[in-house]
């Protein structure tokens, strides 16, 4: 027996045949509801289903007290084409092929593989929850959903951050906690701080906002002291965005003796620390951080789930001192209003019912494997990546000019390969040559033989 949805989608088969063939023509009145369901075999209702369904899709449109017709030709639109890719030469293009994502081999991507998801457990887990509550699907509060924020709030006290729920804001990400802070705490001609190399999103925001980008020499175990207190005397600078741990691009992490010297720069020029920590959930949470050591008087912490989750969720947090915490929420409510309800609860359910630590262990496990086979594989071709390790998903990798410059980096693209060369992270058109690795991808064959011929002169030919 037929169910009604196939019996629906006959008729309107039925209809868009006879349009095809020529039988019904643009302006053309329809049969009546009563004529088609008998001419089909089915019900009124049916027909009215269907008949609807065709007028949503722009097929037919209705006339009140007289019936349907056929509607005039329509020229559908035709798929946005995408630019051809010829290569990373700067951030923006970089995060643009991240999301268009045209090359099928991606050492230079900032993300995981798709299938480690579709691979997981958690996937399965993300089918079976079921949000009952009302309000999962209305407006959230604008500082975000309360449960949530009580737990990131234990979490982080694991981390030696002490907060409460008045100071931890929910955003749509930390690309939305960074453009929040930036918002409030950056104008026009402002000199800002940043890590060079460095996360190349902020870059573009702070360009955006007509910031004055002050680079400050990133080292393997933190920003290096002696510019930055340069940097910060010389320019005037009130702010300093870094990432202490699992540094993107470098890979590195800071060591406690450097974050206790960071701070004594930042509180010897008045400075305000925007640290980002987008692995901490892979991470140990012993590990020095500057918000720890500070406890949020002048830093402002910013956490996310994209990296360990999804991308998709967009949902990440800052925390701070009150009236900063404050001021971001006025900010939040003026700009988007509130975060998501929906995608918080999600994730407040998976943590509560323990399968986002589960998804962490099978995680970190699965980076520190892929790691591992990175880095014999860039042994096997004579090349050694940056240490120590800070547990994230890059690693970084010092070079000859010609395996990064544009030639070099549009050849790879031409063979299907992302190449994240160090230009992308950095405003120094003269910055060292270097790129940066995602482990997921770091020991794919193609890429392995890619740096075997680079090195020897041959992919810039």
């Amino acid at each position: 027996m037929s169910s009604p949805t196939t019996k629906v989608e006959q008729v309107v088969q039925d209809v868009l045949a006879r349009i095809r063939s020529g039988e019904l023509r643009p302006g053309q009145k329809l049969r009546s509801l009563n004529e088609e369901a008998v001419a089909n075999g089915v019900a009124k209702n049916t027909v009215v289903e269907a008949y609807l369904r065709l007028v949503a899709q722009g097929v037919l449109h209705a006339r009140q007290g007289s019936g349907y017709y056929v509607a005039g030709a329509i020229e559908r639109p035709r798929p946005h084409a995408i630019a051809p890719f010829s290569g990373i030469t700067d951030g923006e293009a970089l995060l643009t092929e991240q999301l268009e994502r045209r090359l099928p081999v991606r050492p230079g991507d900032g993300r995981l593989p798709p299938d480690w998801l579709e691979e997981s457990k958690l996937k399965h887990q993300l089918s079976s929850i079921r949000l009952l509550a009302a309000d999962a699907y209305n407006y959230n509060s604008a500082w975000g959903y309360l449960p949530l924020r009580e737990r990131l709030c234990s979490v982080l006290a694991e981390r030696g951050i002490l907060a409460s729920p008045d100071r931890l804001l929910m955003t749509q990400g930390a690309n939305h906690a960074m453009d929040l802070v930036i918002r409030g705490y950056v104008q026009p001609g402002d000199a800002v701080l940043v890590d060079d190399p460095g996360y190349y999103p902020l870059l573009s925001k702070l360009n955006v906002g007509r910031a004055r980008i002050v680079d400050v020499k990133r080292n393997q175990d933190g920003p290096c002291l002696e510019d930055l207190q340069e940097k910060a005397r010389s320019s005037g600078a009130r702010i300093f965005f870094t990432q202490s741990l699992a540094h993107n691009p470098t890979g590195g992490s800071i060591t406690l003796g450097n974050a206790y010297g960071v701070l004594r720069i930042a509180e010897a020029n008045n400075l305000m620390l925007v640290e980002d920590d987008p692995f901490a959930d892979i991470l140990p949470p012993s590990l020095p951080r500057l918000a720890a050591l500070d406890q949020l008087e002048r830093v402002i912490y910013i956490g996310s789930f994209s990296k360990t989750l999804a991308g998709s969720f967009r949902v990440g947090y800052v925390a701070a001192a009150k009236s900063v915490a404050s001021e971001l929420c006025r900010l939040l409510v003026a700009t988007t209003v509130s975060t998501s309800s929906y995608n918080e609860r999600l994730i407040f359910s998976l943590i509560d019912q323990g399968h986002y630590l589960r998804h962490l262990r099978s995680l970190q496990s699965r980076v520190a494997d892929a790691t591992q086979k990175t880095v014999q594989a860039l042994k096997s071709v004579g090349l050694e990546a940056c240490s120590p390790f800070g547990g994230g998903f890059y690693l970084w990798i010092n070079t000859p000019p010609h395996m990064v410059d544009p030639k070099a980096v549009a050849h790879a693209a031409s063979n299907g390969m992302l190449i994240a060369p160090s230009m992308a992270f950095s405003t120094d058109a003269s910055c060292a040559p270097a790129m940066r690795i995602n482990v997921a991808h770091g020991y794919h064959p193609q890429f392995i033989a890619w740096l075997r011929n680079a090195l020897q002169g041959q992919n810039a030919n």
